[in-house]
């Protein structure tokens, strides 16, 4: 949570519903290189279900997790929008790097519905954009090098009937207003990237996401784009030029915030 002031009990914070607490215990943060977010939340945002009953929200968190683990080996500083099952807004999530200074900002998810069958991974990365007519060259740079080192890392392993768009693989979603469609693509200001590892609607996928073996490698792949960004001039791949239009409904989700001590 991001610290408002400090009180003579502990710390006044932005909750996760964007409102405000006091709390007396914790470990200020005073600055993170990357910031994850682990996309959905609680019981009113779980994001999508797989046929074999594994819930978006949980396998975000999990993956969050063992990228935090793969970043913190390699000495880069991180830090997570969620820790646990719980509602947090997209507001509160961007306003949580942009305090940090992150260096990029990179939202988990996994996808749904299923789509048409692929060869390959059917993975997609959603970016920045500078205008309507222009992509915003770091969060493509970012999002190139997510979309390359996990493409690669997922198409090894066998078996697997992957689903996936033509157009799959890094792209700006826009409103017909010509702005981001996607709250946490438009509200960072930030350097940030959205991961659609791949659909969990579908079946074979769905066993895959839900071993121990793809949380290693897709960590891997993702802290290796992440170091790669941070630390070298490598472009990425997988551009898309042809943004989509998506206008989303501007329905509410109910937000509960958690117990904070």
């Amino acid at each position: 949570m991001a610290v408002l002031d400090r009180t003579a009990a502990g710390y006044l914070v932005r909750t996760p519903c964007d409102g405000t607490a006091e709390v007396s215990a914790g470990m200020p943060i005073e600055s993170a290189q990357i910031v994850l977010d682990p996309g959905h939340g609680g019981r009113w945002d779980t994001g999508a279900v797989g046929p074999n009953g594994l819930v978006e929200r949980d396998l975000n968190l999990t993956l969050s997790r063992a990228v935090l683990d793969e970043l913190a080996e390699r000495g880069i500083s991180a830090a997570t929008t969620r820790t646990g099952d719980y509602s947090i807004l997209h507001s509160v999530r961007a306003a949580f790097a942009d305090a940090l200074g992150a260096d990029a900002l990179v939202s988990i998810h996994h996808n749904a519905p299923t789509w048409s069958p692929s060869s390959v991974p059917g993975s997609e990365v959603y970016v920045q954009s500078r205008t309507a007519e222009q992509v915003r060259a770091d969060s493509a740079r970012l999002g190139g090098l997510l979309y390359e080192e996990i493409t690669a890392a997922l198409a090894a392993f066998d078996d697997i009937a992957w689903s996936g768009l033509p157009d799959a693989g890094v792209l700006r979603v826009l409103r017909s207003e010509g702005d981001d469609a996607y709250g946490m693509i438009r509200r960072p200001s930030v350097v940030t990237a959205l991961v659609e590892y791949g659909y969990l609607s579908n079946p074979s996928e769905a066993r895959l996401f839900a071993t121990d073996e793809y949380i290693r490698v897709a960590a891997e792949a993702t802290a290796d784009a992440i170091d790669a960004y941070l630390h070298s001039d490598r472009p990425g791949a997988g551009f898309v030029q042809q943004p989509r239009t998506f206008n989303p409904r501007s329905a509410s989700t109910p937000c509960d915030d958690p117990v904070l001590e």
